[in-house]
């Protein structure tokens, strides 16, 4: 950028608030296969001024808003003046301190922009007054980074991004503080309709739908953040090749979510890995709307009419409903009747309500499933309840609980008018309601029960209903009958089987590549 430029920019941006400074400028950190050194470029004579508390270091010519604010100050104006009409590759620099944003701060087709704070704690900005809806919003773009700083109390959703080729969100927090709340925000870190997603160290509180989301995007990583006190910690919804790993889901109603949900605009996701994270105590009340409020509160990991999954070296402790649970779209939608009056454009795109292809091994379980509860659940719960002990099953609910009915009619001849919906693009990809096949199936094997004397028996896994079509009985109103099988996780007999590992997905932001197949190539998760 030229020095009549500089100056040009800087003047407008004065006008609005003193004290900034401009002049743009890159850089990232990460190198293909092995660790790279977070930090900023510095330009021929300049000079590191700072540093940020996770290591980026902040050059002098960097655009600095407003840095003589103090706390409590209102820098909304200086903020949007210095993201409005930016050049490529520039670094902004937000103060020190807790400052209030009393609007929604837009950014419009970047490129190349960094947004750095000083850390979680040390920059926070307070939405609580905001008249907007999302607190920071990019659209568009390629190649942006936000981090190093705390967004609080926004009135909708925290850091919003959507159709962005390349998006970095690290070191990063939204919080609602307080109780999780039913009017806290909807999302927390929520990119949409992305390329290239990176999420890392960041932290969500108290989102009343999800923490940490992504939703229909493609080239996914997750990994080393923390979801606490969310309806939903972690979710990935309608997005293809993820991985999420080495994060901690604490608190939370659900610990980490895998959705496809019918009439997106990217109609199915699948390839997600799910893998190497801590999932304990997530046991708080389901206070979302939508769908993640039919999340059963106590739940470790959902996959929720999603296939393609593999979940595996996970520790999932403490859970109350369960550690694992799978289950198709009938399992909230049983009127299989209607499905192609009610979901036919979507199911033509290929969304389907069926889970296939879900691989559980290696997993340590311990302590879950002792008090479940939940309204997608709460006729199962009931059946299990009533039938223990006629039966003989094991008197703990299933930690592991897939629900089955899709399988079931798929394999019973039930769906096979819903083959003629399905559009070329999603038969291509395999999508079909046939019979299953030994690819389809649901697996679970080498899952660690880790539970302690004298309840280490009481680690099952469960099918609400078999996948038999030999068992297929109806009620007086034509609706599949649950069998509720239950057999020890360990040497279990209903899903016991394996699937082929899923590969790894990658992320590409500024030429450089992050995760499993990129920057973590020495990292231990990515060798299980």
């Amino acid at each position: 950028m030229g020095h009549s430029t500089k100056l040009r920019t800087l003047f407008a941006v004065t006008a609005i608030s003193s004290g900034l400074a401009l002049t743009g400028c890159g850089g990232d950190d990460g190198k293909d296969g092995q660790d790279g050194v977070d930090g900023a470029s510095v330009s021929a004579g300049s000079q590191q001024l700072d540093v940020t508390t996770s290591g980026f270091g902040i050059p002098e010519d960097a655009i600095f808003v407003a840095p003589d604010a103090v706390d409590g100050d209102d820098i909304t104006d200086a903020l949007a003046a210095a993201l409005f009409a930016l050049p490529d590759d520039a670094l902004v620099v937000l103060p020190k301190g807790r400052f209030t944003v009393s609007q929604t701060i837009t950014v419009n087709s970047a490129s190349g922009l960094t947004v750095t704070g000083y850390g979680i704690h040390e920059t926070i900005l307070d939405f609580s007054q905001s008249t907007g809806d999302d607190a920071i919003r990019f659209q568009g773009g390629v190649d942006i980074t936000i981090r190093d700083l705390g967004v609080y109390e926004a009135p909708k959703n925290g850091i919003k991004a959507t159709n962005v080729n390349g998006i970095r969100m690290a070191y990063t927090a939204t919080v609602w503080e307080g109780a999780l709340e039913a009017n806290n925000g909807a999302y927390g870190l929520y990119p949409l309709q992305s390329q290239n997603v990176l999420m890392e160290h960041n932290y969500a509180y108290g989102s009343a739908d999800a923490g940490i989301y992504v939703g229909q995007s493609n080239n996914i990583v997750v990994r080393n953040n923390t979801a606490k006190n969310n309806v939903a910690g972690i979710e990935i919804e309608n997005s293809t090749m993820a991985d999420v790993y080495n994060n901690l889901a604490v608190g939370n109603s659900g610990g980490i979510l895998a959705f496809d949900l019918p009439g997106l605009e990217q109609a199915y996701g699948g390839n997600v890995r799910i893998f190497n994270n801590e999932v304990y105590a997530n046991n708080a009340a389901n206070v979302g709307s939508g769908a993640v409020g039919i999340v059963p509160p106590g739940t470790g990991v959902l996959v929720f009419a999603t296939s393609d999954v593999e979940i595996y070296n996970n520790r999932i402790t403490d859970n109350d409903t369960a550690a694992i649970e799978i289950a198709s779209y009938f399992l909230a939608d049983s009127d299989v009747a209607n499905y192609p009056a009610n979901y036919g454009a979507t199911m033509t795109n290929g969304w389907s309500p069926l889970v296939k292809n879900v691989y559980m091994h290696n997993n340590t379980i311990a302590r879950n499933s002792t008090n479940p509860q939940g309204v997608l659940l709460a006729d199962i719960i009931t059946g299990y309840t009533t039938s223990a002990n006629a039966t003989g099953m094991p008197q703990t609910f299933p930690a592991i609980m897939y629900g089955g009915i899709g399988e079931l009619l798929s394999n019973a001849g039930q769906l096979a008018g819903f083959d003629a919906l399905v559009g070329p693009e999603a038969q291509a990809d395999g999508v079909d309601y046939d019979a299953y096949a030994a690819a389809d199936l649901i697996c679970a094997n080498s899952n660690i029960n880790a539970n302690p004397a004298p309840d280490y028996n009481e680690v099952n896994t469960g099918l609400v209903f078999s996948t038999n079509p030999a068992d297929l009985t109806v009620d007086g109103a034509g609706n599949p009958v649950p069998n509720l099988l239950i057999d020890p996780m360990v040497n279990n007999t209903y899903l016991n089987c394996t699937q082929n590992r899923l590969a790894p997905a990658s992320v590409n932001i500024g030429n450089k590549v992050y995760g499993c197949a990129g920057d973590d190539l020495a990292e231990a998760a990515c060798s299980l």
